[in-house]
């Protein structure tokens, strides 16, 4: 394993094989992510905090910022051949009510045969020593390319256009007739998978829905999401299901498993979020 914590070489060429796939495979332009390469390892993203992106409270949601930390790591790690990641972390220390954007500074902690470890420092934007959060992601390393990944692209923000439908909604999940949140079949089966984006919006809405039924109160933040992806989505529909709870006074810990019923209800994903009524 190689270190690459010090090391600044050059920036990966916006001309090379990342720059597609920001468009094409992995575009988060929904959430106004802008990343920027600063070296080889390192990249920084910054998002503004819309309406959206909070929970009732005004507090910020972790998925977003979980977004925006991989985005800007795509930046480093598609260079070199890495395309799934495995592992996202996040934990939020301050909810950010009056910050009105955040910057998310990553680098590419360590190299291994099989894998590529990333974390982020989350700050505010306009303030950078008042500390937001941390992150950090574990990737897999491929040597070919593999099948494309999905991403249900939602519609341009519009200025002007009036108030945001919820985060969730965006990113084509849909209410199912029991009240579960599903993300739709794949488009074309067998040639894609499911993107990690939402992934994490989802599973962070169910378990807010959740939370707000267990505690009695949508005045809510989240101080920690952590998701293990386990396996290419494959068909569709997923399913988001909240499996077990743990509260403590103010506070619930959700986890939330997303299935592949096309799949043999395949678990491809399962999240772990921790919430506090503000």
């Amino acid at each position: 394993m190689t270190n690459t914590a010090e090391r600044h070489d050059a920036a990966p060429d916006p001309r090379g094989d990342w720059a597609p796939s920001r468009g094409v495979l992995m575009s988060y332009a929904y959430l106004g992510s802008c990343p920027q390469a600063i070296d080889r390892t390192h990249a920084q993203n910054v998002l503004r905090l819309r309406e959206d992106l909070r929970t009732s409270a005004g507090a910020v949601m972790a998925a977003p910022l979980a977004i925006g930390m991989l985005d800007a790591a795509v930046v480093n790690v598609e260079s070199m051949h890495v395309r799934a990641v495995t592992q996202v972390d996040v934990t939020v220390v301050d909810c950010a009510l009056d910050v009105e954007r955040v910057l998310s500074a990553g680098a590419i902690t360590a190299e291994a045969r099989s894998q590529l470890f990333t974390e982020a420092a989350i700050a505010d934007a306009d303030e950078p020593q008042r500390r937001i959060g941390f992150g950090s992601a574990n990737w897999a390393v491929v040597g070919t390319t593999p099948q494309r990944f999905c991403f249900p692209e939602p519609a341009a923000v519009l200025p002007g256009a009036g108030a945001l439908p919820p985060l969730w909604h965006a990113y084509s999940a849909r209410r199912r007739f029991d009240g579960l949140l599903e993300i739709p079949r794949l488009q074309d089966p067998g040639a894609e998978r499911l993107h990690h984006a939402p992934m994490l919006v989802v599973a962070e809405a169910v378990a807010l829905e959740h939370a707000v039924e267990t505690l009695g109160t949508d005045q809510l933040w989240v101080d920690s999401l952590s998701m293990s992806l386990v396996a290419p989505g494959r068909v569709g529909p997923f399913i988001a299901t909240p499996v077990f709870s743990a509260v403590d006074t103010e506070t619930v810990g959700c986890r939330v498993e997303l299935r592949d019923t096309g799949w043999d209800d395949c678990l491809v994903a399962a999240a772990f979020i921790r919430m506090q009524s503000y």
